[in-house]
């Protein structure tokens, strides 16, 4: 026998199989999925165990000459139920719960309406069906498909399938629109592993993507030698499919951390060292030949492992190297970027290793605050509260706020220049403001590109001059060669 309740996210009605309550159940009309919550009232003076809505007697069974599903009750939430008899059709192999069409023995999904039932057998062997992730689908397909029969959505590997003969799919972790990431063991060394899938059925794409999944695995080897970064085991790639097996992260990534405890701030003291181990990352990505930068770099994409201390950064499929020649750093690149960690040159299509130092000082900012950055409108924030002397700033955390502003500036010369110079003063927890010249030992401004009694260069090497393609002392406004203005 049906039972009727309430969507709580559409809050329509939707009926479900007896045998599915208390269990997580997909609402047909906006294909959210929710536990099918039955509450039990006290039996009747009858002795009958029926089940009822709290607000209004048991409703009698409707007549024989009523609808399916007939009226709802107002007085009917999420919590409540309404039990109606259904109205079969002779000779019927089954009916949907939703819109009552005949349904198949054993069915899991109406090709009528898209109603899914996600019984805890489905879920958790997924030896039955393959759920497709399409939100606006979320048909139930036999295993062995490739494309959903309903949507025609490329569907995830089915659990206990097998890669290479040799990694054995458990569980599906994560889907987009570029590919899939899943739980798999080794059968070999009976080691859990991730395995990233790219997906891509068009043949010409595939060409263009696989450079790109081929360059992820070359960064992921190059910075093998950092704890922070997961391991590469195998990079497979046959036929119009690849495959990234990687080390198996257990923990959570820091914002669903952050939402788990009311966005209550980490210690200045954790968020302070998790800094400086992405700081080694950054510079290890920034001193390659040629450089890479990360491009997304956020709360989001690190895990904090069950030691509650230790973290591990995660997706690099967004990291691209800025090219060999002048030429090639000066294209616009693909526009990749997070609202709030992204600054405006990696907006436009142009980053540069200084835009990764953006988003570290934005994710510092919101780890040590939980509030998400607004891009430079936080910097500006900062610095409009650091000229309060008795702001709410504390005292001894004055410095690290000072740098979470500089790094948050719109021009890229007023951030910080590298990674490593980030890092130290992490370490010595305050702002350096002034290097003395190596050369005649005079002091100067920090970042200014030459020293201002001998003339000696003070910093690294800066992007090609877009106008001239000439190299300039990273800090110059200006290009020395031809005068044009430098980002």
């Amino acid at each position: 026998m049906p039972i009727l309740l309430q969507c709580p996210y559409c809050r329509k009605p939707a009926q479900i199989p007896e045998q599915l309550a208390n269990r997580s159940v997909r609402c047909p009309s906006c294909q959210q999925v929710f536990t099918a919550t039955v509450i039990s009232a006290a039996p009747s003076a009858a002795g009958s165990g029926a089940m009822r809505s709290p607000s209004a007697a048991a409703p009698s069974p409707a007549p024989a000459s009523a609808p399916a599903g007939g009226a709802v009750s107002d007085s009917l939430t999420s919590d409540s139920v309404v039990i109606r008899p259904p109205t079969r059709v002779a000779g019927s192999l089954g009916q949907c719960p939703a819109c009552n069409a005949a349904l198949p023995p054993n069915a899991t999904m109406c090709l009528e309406c898209g109603w899914t039932s996600e019984t805890d057998q489905v879920q958790e062997t997924g030896a039955a069906v393959v759920v497709c992730t399409n939100p606006a689908c979320g048909a139930a397909n036999p295993p062995g498909l490739q494309y959903c029969q309903r949507c025609n959505t490329m569907l995830p590997s089915a659990p206990g399938s097998m890669l290479e003969g040799r990694y054995r799919i458990e569980k599906l972790l994560a889907m987009g629109g570029f590919g899939a990431v899943y739980r798999a063991v080794d059968t070999r060394t009976n080691q859990v592993v991730a395995i990233k899938d790219m997906i891509c059925p068009d043949p010409e794409e595939f060409k263009i993507r696989l450079s790109f999944f081929r360059r992820e695995a070359e960064i992921l080897r190059a910075l093998s030698s950092l704890p922070i970064v997961p391991r590469i085991y195998e990079f497979i790639q046959k036929g119009q499919s690849a495959h990234l097996v990687m080390e198996f992260i257990q923990g959570t990534d820091l914002v669903k951390v952050l939402e788990q405890n009311q966005n209550r701030p980490f210690p200045l003291d954790l968020v302070i060292e998790w800094g400086k181990q992405i700081c080694d990352v950054l510079h290890h990505m920034h001193t390659l030949n040629p450089p890479v930068v990360h491009r997304d770099l956020k709360p989001d994409n690190i895990m904090l492992l069950p030691d509650g201390r230790s973290i591990k950064m995660i997706d690099f499929g967004t990291a691209r190297d800025l090219g060999r020649t002048a030429r090639t750093r000066l294209q616009v690149k693909t526009r990749v970027y997070t609202e709030g960690y992204a600054p405006p040159e990696q907006i436009i299509g142009k980053p540069e290793p200084r835009s990764d130092l953006f988003a570290l000082a934005g994710t510092l900012y919101h780890l040590a605050t939980g509030r998400a950055p607004e891009g430079a409108y936080t910097g500006k924030e900062i610095e409009e509260l650091l000229r309060l002397p008795n702001g709410t700033i504390p005292p001894q955390q004055r410095w690290f706020f000072e740098l979470v502003r500089i790094n948050l500036s719109e021009d890229v010369n007023d951030r910080y220049f590298t990674a490593r110079e980030f890092k130290a003063d992490l370490e010595a927890r305050r702002v350096t403001t002034e290097v003395r010249c190596p050369n005649c030992q005079a002091v100067n401004k920090v970042r200014e590109p030459y020293c201002v009694k001998c003339a000696a260069p003070l910093t690294d090497m800066s992007p090609p001059c877009q106008q001239c393609g000439k190299m300039n002392r990273m800090g110059s406004r200006f290009c020395i060669h031809c005068g044009n203005r430098l980002r």
